[in-house]
């Protein structure tokens, strides 16, 4: 049987057939093998299926929360002479100051400090409600007419900040979720200076510095108000004449304290403004406070009521505002140092899901080199449920083209990666629009197919390509196709993939014209291509889970192959088939003969016709109607990189 073969006619060689028996030289005993049973055990290998990443994902996570930092001290870690200290713990404490919990790093403290202050409006409401309470405790413990000016100015001043933080609020609660509403000039211009106080971090902090100013001049008040020589003198005489003291001589300590507290406490209130400033702000007040307490008034505060026995009442006082001032200074750290570890770790996920957004592209970038554009969703949803994907198409025409006399070496690999490139740039074109699909490159063979979309013949039906209808239309009025060939559209893609492989010619022969330009690579200009296309129905699909491949299989392939192989250097060979549909687009092809194909015999073969500067010829005879060439948008005498276009038709 090997020796009726006409490929061992052709070629004389020495075969041989594996038997199912193997004998062992050393034991002299045949080894049986079970034929169709694969020697690897298929069970031993592990099963391919969903797996369940539930429990090492929540393991993951707690894990990662147990690590969290939660505050600017560890305890633990000072009082234990183990450091249990998690890494993200260590790397907050490394990126955060200690003092003010200020971002080491420059751009993230500004950009952390920008960020709108949603809360605003909160903080303004209860920097309201403090002032009242202020300018009432200054009004029940201390009368002073010529003050009601100043907390005048105080409160309309409060009233008004809290007027524009509210007022959109108060519109929304007015109007209720109604659409399209139009508002005055007056509202749109407090809406934007709301908005515009809450996205811009020096007008936040002017607003905090003016609340600020407005409650110290309320407590201010009190102090300038009292006669200090007065209520010394009233006091030793008190002493002397056993009577009790005016108290409004001078102002009540407690009342004093108990307001500066508060005011302390809402220095650290406002969010969004720099802890270095509410700190320094905060100090300044604790100063001014202890000056007042133990050098301007110290007599005051001296004969003044005491809060614990054995505890001299100015100790008191100024223990309560220094237990104030640490405790809000440890507990607004805590929450400072919990916000910008917040914020970094949200600005790592955001640099992490652009990271991974990159990622995806790039794969998705790659997935679209690998394979077909429209394959690459549908084989994600197939590859997630672990299912084959394939295809089954009608019509797709397949074609071959093998760079003839081109010997494999280091200087060549160069040129083949080179006219490799150039074919790809064409195809760029073709796939972008006729939906041409490169499918492998093996040595110096080139695969591609065209067909390979279910939205080509619609696409062609409803004349979205504009190159495919004008030619049809111009066929037509030419008789070159009748009505019912127009109707079937998927013919379209013989022409299309003609079309490519005599574009690739034209590429192939910029090619050797510009290294036929350059003294060191003429050599390389002597190369020629062999093409063979065929057209019928295939079936296409992805194998493979690790590197997959998109590949068809069918006749066409096998034939298009047989037509690369026993064609003709710098010939395009096609079936009968293909040369019909080609004849009926108005181009020539010339029959050759029969030619012997391996596993189909002897069988008609044509080649299509085109002229020396690679343009179609017409299958019209003369007189009948004018010539139709089709062309490339470039000529041959331009260079490689423009070689790459579309289809023009010239009439």
């Amino acid at each position: 049987m090997a020796q009726e073969d006409p490929v061992l006619q052709k070629y004389p060689m020495r075969t041989y057939l594996v038997a199912g028996t193997v004998y062992n030289r050393s034991r002299k005993s045949p080894i049986t093998v079970n034929r169709g049973q694969s020697a690897i055990n298929i069970r031993t290998r592990p099963m391919q299926g969903p797996v369940d990443i539930s429990d090492s994902m929540y393991e993951e996570l707690r894990e990662e929360f147990r690590k969290m930092p939660v505050g600017g001290y560890d305890f633990q870690r000072i009082f234990s002479s183990k450091r249990r200290v998690g890494d993200t713990a260590r790397k907050s404490r490394r990126e955060i100051g200690f003092l003010c919990t200020q971002f080491k790093d420059a751009t993230l403290e500004r950009n952390y400090l920008h960020q709108p202050d949603y809360t605003f409006k909160g903080s303004v409401l209860l920097a309201w409600v403090t002032g009242v309470c202020l300018i009432y405790i200054e009004i029940m413990t201390n009368v002073c007419w010529d003050c009601i000016a100043i907390n005048m100015v105080t409160f309309i001043v409060l009233t008004s900040l809290l007027f524009i933080a509210w007022y959109k609020k108060l519109c929304w609660w007015k109007n209720g979720n109604r659409t399209g509403l139009e508002y005055n000039r007056i509202s749109c211009f407090i809406f934007k200076v709301y908005e515009r106080i809450q996205r811009s971090l020096f007008l936040r902090i002017f607003c905090y510095l003016v609340t600020i100013a407005c409650y110290h001049s309320v407590i201010l008040l009190i102090v300038s108000n009292c006669d200090r020589s007065r209520f010394e003198l009233e006091y030793i005489e008190s002493k002397l004449f056993h009577y009790e003291v005016n108290l409004d001589t001078c102002f009540h300590t407690w009342s004093f304290t108990n307001m500066t507290a508060l005011i302390l406490g809402m220095s650290y209130t406002f969010s969004r403004i720099p802890f270095a400033v509410k700190t320094c702000v905060s100090c300044i007040e604790a100063i001014i406070y202890l000056l007042i307490l133990f050098f301007e008034y110290q007599f005051v505060f001296q004969h003044s009521n005491t809060t614990a026995p054995f505890l001299p009442p100015e100790v008191a006082h100024c223990a309560r505002i220094m237990f104030m001032l640490i405790t809000l200074y440890v507990k607004e750290r805590q929450v400072e140092f919990n916000a910008k570890t917040n914020y970094r770790l949200n600005v790592s996920l955001k640099n992490k899901q652009n990271m991974a957004n990159a990622t995806n592209q790039s794969i998705l970038i790659l997935l679209n080199n690998i394979l077909p554009s429209h394959v690459v969703t549908h084989y994600l949803d197939s590859l997630a449920k672990h299912e084959l994907y394939y295809e089954n198409y009608k019509m797709v025409s397949v074609m071959f083209a093998k760079l003839m006399n081109f010997r494999m070496d280091l200087p060549t690999l160069r040129v083949l990666n080179c006219i490799i490139s150039e074919f790809d740039a064409l195809l760029i074109h073709y796939k972008k629009v006729y939906m041409v699909e490169k499918i492998k490159v093996v040595g110096c063979t080139y695969m591609a197919a065209c067909g390979l979309d279910f939205s080509l013949a619609s696409m062609v039906r409803k004349g979205s390509s504009v190159r495919i209808s004008r030619f049809m239309e111009r066929a037509r009025n030419s008789r070159f196709l009748t009505e019912e060939d127009e109707d079937d559209s998927q013919d379209t893609v013989v022409f299309l993939m003609t079309t490519f492989a005599l574009d690739l010619m034209r590429t192939l022969a910029s090619c050797n014209k510009a290294y036929a330009e350059a003294p060191f690579d003429r050599y390389l200009s002597s190369t020629q291509i062999g093409i063979g296309i065929s057209s019928g129905e295939v079936m296409a699909g992805v194998v493979g889970a690790s590197q997959p491949h998109y590949d068809i299989w069918g006749n066409p392939v096998n034939m298009a192959s047989r037509m690369q192989s026993t064609g003709l250097p710098g010939h395009i060979q096609v079936t009968e088939e293909s040369a019909k549909i080609l004849m009926n687009f108005g181009i020539k092809c010339n029959l050759r003969g029969l030619t012997f194909v391996k596993g189909r015999g002897e069988i008609p073969t044509y080649f299509v016709a085109f002229d020396e500067k690679l343009h179609f010829i017409s299958n019209e005879t003369e007189g009948t109607s004018p010539v139709t060439r089709f062309s490339n948008l470039d000529s041959l005498d331009e260079d490689v990189e423009s070689s790459s276009s579309f289809i023009e038709i010239i009439l």
